[in-house]
């Protein structure tokens, strides 16, 4: 009866072993996905930083054209009322319109700007995690020899000797 025990305790010890091996190794895995998912996060945090550059430059440009239209509107108004155009009340007239236009201009891309930042503070910030996530898979080697070999070292201390050779039983205190 003694080497059924000892068998079927080698074989807990086993299969306790080999349970370690397998959590850390779904977590090595696991952490080797999540730094995938950061590192494609990453990217596309970079790219919408791109893309928010382009935009704004794009939405600067339509607002300094529509800027120059209403110069334009206004110049005709005051020249369509025999106004000298180029002097006075009209010529402050126009430059306060230009100052306008061009701060709303500027203010379009600076807005575009903060937007891309903000992606690129992301994208920072995915890429750290992957890094992280890298690390822990790293980790995860350390992880299974060190469980795999806790699981076998427990194991074996909970296995009496006396078992081995036949005598003694696990009830019995001395046998250990």
């Amino acid at each position: 009866m003694a080497p059924v025990i000892a068998v079927a305790a080698v074989a807990a010890v086993a299969m306790s072993a080999y349970s370690a091996y397998s959590s850390a190794s779904a977590q090595g895995q696991a952490a080797n996905y999540q730094a995938q998912v950061a590192k494609n996060n990453a990217t596309i945090a970079n790219q919408n930083s791109q893309y928010a550059i382009a935009a704004g430059q794009e939405k600067a440009q339509q607002t300094s054209l529509a800027g120059a239209a209403r110069l334009g509107q206004i110049k005709a108004a005051i020249g369509a009322n025999n106004v000298d155009v180029n002097s006075g009340s009209a010529a402050n007239v126009e430059e306060s319109s230009r100052d306008v236009s061009q701060l709303n201009t500027e203010t379009e891309m600076n807005n575009a700007l903060l937007q891309s930042y903000g992606y690129q503070v992301a994208g920072t910030g995915y890429a750290a995690q992957a890094g992280l996530e890298n690390l822990t898979a790293s980790q995860t080697g350390v992880a299974e020899a060190g469980g795999v070999s806790g699981s076998l070292l427990s194991g074996a201390k909970a296995i009496p000797t006396s078992w081995l050779s036949g005598g003694g039983s696990p009830a019995n205190p001395g046998d250990f």
